[in-house]
């Protein structure tokens, strides 16, 4: 049995509990949360945490849950800019780690943490979700398909309401604001289907001020050969329901996901009715933590979402902020590794 510690159990933290208990060969056995004094008798948590949760210990502090447990892997689920000073506490503790995307505010702390894993020779995974969401890996394992032909484009949308009940993340120096926390999800994805791109060109701003961040952006990367592939996000201060859409088109088929419609996935043909492929099997983030808990259990660097292509996920959309700022299009190994 996997012993995890989750360090913050917030709106995130508790989705990735519920995805624990879907998992037989793991369970929470300590929560380390500012409010853990709060949250320890929320009738709430009691669909989320294992039966018993009496015997979870709980902690205000997540540095006590490291020197106290005796746990095999950690996740982490607290506010972007906690995530490089806890990420790096944990793997210098000797656990395996689980840390919510992004994986830090600046390109030196993801070294730092990258740095970190290869000094305690433990796994780091950041949690970009949609590598594990089965729409989306359809559309990935989609290029090459028998009847599709050459990708031509890809272009991918998300947007919501600005968050409201999290304070934080309406201040940029401590979430990144919308281009890092919203953004980076279909950034890393590109990156996951097709690779780094040559270069960005980004077009973006900040509707209500320098503090709140870039709120609205649409960047163009670059993958040469006629292939056009871009990515667009909002945060707006209205009634806008999250949504998330994706626009796939070959030679021979046109991929469309729109999360406001059913089914959520359509493949056009040239001939014949739209298909709606039935997908079987879980959530994303269950397919997620399964995959970690085997990382973790494995002690090998994760193979499906490495570190690097984390920290090069917050490059890519550095390079968008600095394209936005320059107003130019700007080479992507200015600020990704290799």
């Amino acid at each position: 049995m996997m012993r995890v510690g989750i360090i913050g159990l917030g709106t995130i933290g508790r989705a990735h509990a519920a995805s624990y208990l879907k998992i037989d060969e793991a369970q929470i056995v300590a929560v380390a949360d500012l409010r853990a004094d709060e949250l320890c008798a929320d009738p709430s948590l009691d669909r989320l945490l294992p039966p018993g949760r009496e015997a979870i210990a709980w902690y205000q502090d997540y540095r006590k849950l490291l020197a106290s447990e005796e746990l095999d892997c950690v996740d982490i689920c607290l506010p972007t800019y906690l995530h490089a000073e806890a990420a790096i506490a944990a793997l210098e503790s000797g656990l395996p780690t689980l840390c919510e995307k992004p994986m830090a505010l600046r390109l030196e702390d993801c070294d730092a943490m990258i740095e970190a894993a290869a000094q305690a020779g433990k796994p780091l995974m950041v949690a970009q979700c949609l590598r594990f969401w089965n729409e989306y890996e359809l559309i990935r394992t989609s290029t090459g398909a028998d009847g599709y032909g050459k990708l031509l484009s890809m272009q991918l949308w998300r947007g919501s309401a600005t968050p409201s009940t999290q304070s934080w993340m309406r201040d940029a120096s401590l979430s990144g604001g919308a281009i890092l926390d919203l953004h980076i999800h279909d950034v890393d994805y590109i990156q996951y289907a097709l690779g780094l791109p040559q270069r960005v060109y980004a077009q973006g701003g900040c509707s209500v001020s320098p503090k709140r961040g870039y709120d609205y952006v649409l960047a163009s990367l670059d993958y040469g050969q006629g292939l056009q592939v871009s990515a667009t996000a909002h945060w707006a201060d209205v009634n806008l329901p999250f949504a998330y859409r994706a626009h796939v088109r070959y030679e021979q088929a046109y991929l469309q996901m729109d999360s406001s419609q059913e089914p959520l996935l359509r493949i056009y043909r040239q001939e014949g009715e739209p298909e709606a492929p039935q997908l079987v099997g879980d959530d994303a983030y269950t397919n997620e933590i399964r995959y970690f808990c085997e990382v973790a259990r494995s002690g090998h660097e994760p193979e499906r979402c490495t570190p690097l292509a984390a920290r090069n996920a917050v490059g890519l959309v550095m390079a968008e902020i600095a394209s936005i700022e320059r107003g130019l299009p700007v080479e992507v190994s200015e600020f990704v590794r290799s």
